[in-house]
C-alpha cells in the first residue's frame, strides 16, 4: 500500500483486503479516521460534509497506458439533525443514525466497507492490476461560486489520502 506523504496521515485503511464475492472483484477495508475532532466540529456547527472515495481499478500495460477497468466515487454524506440532536452517516445503501457524536461509535460505522470494483468476466488472469483509492472528507455547505472566486483555499474538512495497490488477479 503507498501513501503519498510520510507524516501521519488524516485518514487511514486498515484491514485492506482484494477478494472475489458473487462473480465480482471485491475491496474489503475499514477506514480509520485520525482527525475525528475536526469532523466532530464540523458536524456539531451544523455543517453539512461529505466522505468522497473515488475508486479506479486499472490493468498494468507495460507499452502503453493502464487501462481503465472500473471508475467510481462513492459520497457518504454526514450531517446533525437540528430538531433531534442526532447524526447521521448516509452511505449509499444504509443510513446511521448517532445519538452521540462519539469516536468509537463513529469509527464502527467505517469497519468493513465492502465494495464492488468489476465483474470477474472483465478481468485477464494472471495479469497486473492497480487499484487506486482517493478519500477526502468536503464541506457541502460552501457555494460553487465561492469555491471558483477563491480557488487557492482549500474548502477540504479533512484533506485527501490517496492509496494505491498493485495485485496480480
Amino acid at each position: 500500500m503507498h501513501t503519498n506523504d510520510s507524516r501521519a496521515q488524516p485518514l487511514d485503511f486498515s484491514s485492506f483486503l482484494i477478494d472475489t464475492q458473487e462473480d465480482y472483484l471485491v475491496a474489503m477495508f475499514s477506514i480509520d479516521i485520525e482527525e475525528f475532532e475536526k469532523i466532530q466540529e464540523a458536524l456539531h456547527d451544523g455543517k453539512k460534509i461529505s466522505m468522497i472515495c473515488t475508486i479506479r481499478l486499472q490493468r498494468h500495460r507495460t507499452l502503453f497506458w493502464n487501462k481503465n477497468i472500473q471508475e467510481k466515487t462513492i459520497e457518504i454524506g454526514m450531517e446533525k439533525d437540528l430538531l433531534s440532536e442526532e447524526y447521521m452517516i448516509k452511505f449509499p445503501d444504509k443510513t446511521y443514525t448517532l445519538k452521540n457524536m462519539q469516536e468509537d461509535s463513529f469509527d464502527t460505522i467505517f469497519k468493513n466497507i465492502n465494495i464492488k470494483l468489476a465483474p470477474l468476466k472483465e478481468l485477464i488472469p494472471e495479469r497486473k492490476y492497480r487499484l487506486h483509492i482517493g478519500i477526502r472528507v468536503i464541506n457541502r455547505d460552501v457555494p460553487q461560486w465561492i469555491k471558483s472566486t477563491l480557488f487557492f483555499l482549500s474548502w477540504d474538512v479533512v484533506p485527501q489520502v490517496l492509496y494505491e495497490k498493485e495485485f496480480s488477479f
